[in-house]
């Protein structure tokens, strides 16, 4: 094994096992002599590969938001309608979320300093995202499914009403983690939207 795959096996071991205390406990809660102490390793030769809690939080929040980009790729390459694919693709996303909410990542009271704290990773993937979008539109244009006349700011319009159902569910929890009963009725909403979304641009 060369040097390089086994500093990104060490690396995944980390990941895999700080998820792991997260999703139990928060970012907040968790310290890097727990993490340590479960990949058997001392705590200088974790800080060898991560140096701070951040950078391993932002490892962990990069490989799901990986993962979710995976599963929205194989959306794309199914056989259904784009209007299915953009219900799909709203549905693989609040499941994101609520991994997130999990790993401590979207508890109010730390939302916006970590939001602020992963800034470009978020803003990153927020791209992702409305490429995807845009894929999906793009794809219902081409077969007749949605309206040709639809402006390029469509993608971004979508995108920022379900960024806003969220930042509004985030606010109104005021610092509480959110319970099943309100990510159900955020999840509602959600579809709701889109439907209404779809409607909207559906071809006449």
């Amino acid at each position: 094994m060369s040097q390089d795959d086994y500093i990104k096996e060490k690396e995944s071991i980390i990941i895999q096992a700080a998820r792991k205390r997260f999703a139990h406990y928060g970012f907040s809660k968790v310290t890097m002599d727990e993490i340590a102490g479960d990949v058997e390793m001392g705590k200088a030769s974790l800080y060898y590969y991560f140096p701070t809690k951040e950078d391993l939080f932002r490892s962990v929040i990069l490989q799901e938001q990986n993962e979710l980009k995976k599963n929205i790729e194989l959306i794309l390459e199914e056989h259904s309608s784009a209007s299915e694919k953009l219900q799909e693709f709203v549905e693989q996303r609040m499941k994101f979320f609520k991994v997130l909410i999990n790993l401590g990542t979207l508890s109010v009271h730390s939302y916006f300093d970590i939001k602020s704290l992963f800034k470009k990773l978020f803003s990153d993937f927020e791209e992702v995202e409305l490429n995807f979008i845009k894929k999906i539109i793009d794809e219902g244009k081409a077969n007749n499914e949605f309206s040709s006349d639809l402006t390029e700011d469509s993608a971004l319009i979508f995108l920022h009403i379900l960024q806003g159902l969220r930042c509004r569910v985030l606010r109104w929890t005021k610092g509480q983690n959110l319970d099943e009963e309100t990510h159900e009725s955020l999840q509602k909403e959600m579809k709701t939207a889109t439907e209404y979304f779809i409607n909207g641009i559906r071809k006449k």
